[in-house]
């Protein structure tokens, strides 16, 4: 009898404690909101830039050749420098021509002579056939032979001007101020034979022009904006230009050209923008965009940062006013120096997820870090 009542007082106890564990609720605490930073969107007044790819040209382009034949005598100018215009770039061997202008001169002055001659006859002969000394056909003979003279003089004066044209091909000048390539034949070659040899080219470097071709979307808004000539005459609209490696170039460009017809296959139209280049900086074959400013007086900003992409588009995760996520889809509109245009999508009063992102679920609560941007 003594030794059961241990074990019923032991059953007894391990029935009570299981009982009053079937009793207990479940005390499981569901973790906090993740915290998060709320911002508003900016809204005010930005300067959109809308890039359009082009390339750079020089406005004039020459070609330095011989005019003549002969040998190189001399290369007058360093290899890629910039040159001025009138300034002596080439010498061909003038002695030739030297001698060719001699005889030529030496022709009109015979020929001059013979002139005189012939003049000095037909006064005479005039007085001859009024005193009947001669007959009519001796004084048409003396005119003819004036003529003839007059003829050779002419000639002879043509010669003269050719040889000395010819000379002075022997002396090679820039026509034009800009950068001149390397010399493209050395001293002692033989130059214009046949065909003028090119010797060097020379481009102009100060204004560079960019080349760009403009969508027909955007070519009917400037021409709203600006008329008719899209801002190529009179209000010249000022540009920007991007170069390849993301740096801006420091002087502003104008729009001095647009074409007047558009390219049936490709839809778009060409047009100029005119840089000045007054330290060489550009030089032809660039690639860039030209980025022409446009005042949004009204834009929808947010962090760039901030933008998802799934396969629907592009979304960024909102707060409402009880604090739950929700996704909003949007339209991107150009990266400003603010941050990210919102097209559509967004509105300005919504409280944007900047900070946190990867903690907030669309649905879920979160909770709000920054007061003053939360307005929860």
């Amino acid at each position: 009898m003594n030794k059961t009542l241990p074990l019923c007082l032991t059953v007894c106890a391990a029935l009570a404690v299981l009982l009053t564990g079937c009793g207990r609720e479940n005390e499981f605490v569901a973790p906090p909101p993740p915290p998060v930073e709320l911002a508003l969107p900016y809204q005010g007044e930005v300067t959109v830039y809308t890039p359009v790819a082009g390339q750079t040209r020089a406005r004039d382009t020459v070609e330095i050749r011989a005019r003549v034949k002969g040998y190189l005598q001399t290369v007058d100018f360093e290899p890629g420098t910039m040159v001025e215009e009138g300034k002596l770039l080439f010498t061909i061997e003038p002695e030739l021509y030297e001698a060719a202008l001699q005889s030529a001169q030496g022709q009109l002055a015979s020929a001059e002579a013979s002139r005189e001659l012939a003049d000095t006859t037909y006064q005479r002969n005039e007085q001859l056939f009024t005193s009947d000394a001669i007959s009519e056909l001796d004084l048409l003979r003396s005119k003819a032979e004036l003529d003839l003279a007059e003829a050779s003089v002419s000639q002879a004066k043509a010669a003269v001007e050719s040889a000395s044209l010819d000379l002075g091909y022997t002396q090679i000048y820039a026509h034009l101020g800009g950068r001149i390539s390397r010399d493209l034949v050395t001293v002692g070659n033989l130059v214009g034979s046949g065909e003028p040899t090119l010797l060097a080219t020379i481009v102009q470097m100060d204004p560079m022009d960019v080349y760009i071709n403009i969508d027909e979307r955007s070519l009917l808004k400037m021409i709203n904006k600006y008329g008719a000539s899209g801002g190529a005459r009179g209000s010249k609209v000022a540009v920007q230009l991007e170069l390849a490696d993301g740096s801006l170039y420091p002087l502003t460009g104008t729009l001095d050209y647009v074409g007047n017809t558009v390219d049936a296959m490709t839809g778009t139209i060409e047009a100029r923008v005119s840089f000045p280049n007054p330290e060489g900086t550009l030089i032809p074959g660039l690639f860039g965009k030209v980025l022409f400013a446009e005042r949004s007086p009204d834009a929808i900003v947010i962090p760039e940062g901030c933008i998802q992409q799934d396969l629907a588009g592009s979304y960024v995760l909102v707060a409402n006013a009880e604090n739950v996520v929700e996704m909003r889809y949007i339209e991107k509109g150009p990266l400003v120096n603010e941050g990210r245009v919102v097209s559509k999508g967004l509105e300005p009063d919504e409280r944007v997820i900047v900070n946190g992102i990867q903690r907030a679920r669309p649905g879920a609560k979160v909770a709000p870090q920054n007061p003053a941007n939360a307005q929860s």
